[in-house]
């Protein structure tokens, strides 16, 4: 899984926000080049298809990104062998096996970064990912790379990035690392931020600031 900001957008891009345990297939979605004004949609896949195969047949879908939701994305640390970096996702599974207290072919799993002297890992749930991956490729839409909605807000070191709707959200807490949050309100933030905040200041990292978007 890919762990770029996506602060350069490539040419001919099509880039589809799935609703990843919805068997639906509900999704929004923008097509954007350098040369026209961004095109969006949302709603079912099978209503929205007209719409993105236009895309796809004006040359203007080259590229298809798939953004998986915060909250259906585990990043997590872990330590491994050189070797196991690359190595397939049914190997690197097993690394996670315990965290996730699931069958290690549940998961997808991918190697994106280092934090200090760990790995950092990225988990999906493999079956609902491979049911979105199969629907966009029988639409004729391939997939070529799948990024972590964390990971898409801004970063920089000692601050963290919370998106926010008033109600819950993911927040960004390094270059590789995040997480979504559990609900809160105005008057009460989320009870797992402030857990996060803990943890960060037992291990003298706790951020500067916080970011909100």
């Amino acid at each position: 899984m890919a762990h770029h900001y996506l602060a350069q957008v490539p040419m001919n891009l099509l880039r589809i926000y799935c609703r990843l345990p919805d068997e639906s297939l509900r999704c929004e979605w923008v097509c954007v080049d350098e040369d026209r004004a961004p095109i969006t949609g949302g709603g079912q896949l099978e209503g929205q298809l007209a719409d993105l195969l236009q895309c796809a047949r004006h040359g203007r879908a080259g590229r298809v990104q798939l953004i998986i939701p915060a909250a259906q994305v585990l990043l997590t640390r872990a330590r491994l062998p050189p070797a196991a970096k690359r190595r397939a996702s049914a190997i690197l599974a097993f690394a996670v096996e315990e965290e996730t207290l699931r069958e290690p072919d549940a998961n997808q799993v991918s190697w994106i970064g280092f934090t200090g002297d760990d790995d950092v890992l990225a988990v999906v749930d493999r079956k609902q990912l491979q049911y979105w991956l199969d629907a966009l490729d029988a639409a004729g839409m391939r997939v070529g790379w799948m990024y972590c909605e964390t990971l898409l807000l801004p970063w920089i070191a000692g601050e963290w990035s919370l998106a926010w709707d008033g109600r819950e959200g993911f927040v960004r807490t390094g270059e590789f690392e995040g997480a979504a949050t559990d609900c809160g309100s105005q008057a009460s933030p989320p009870l797992s931020l402030q857990l996060m905040l803990e943890e960060a200041e037992k291990r003298g990292a706790r951020p500067v600031s916080i970011a909100l978007y």
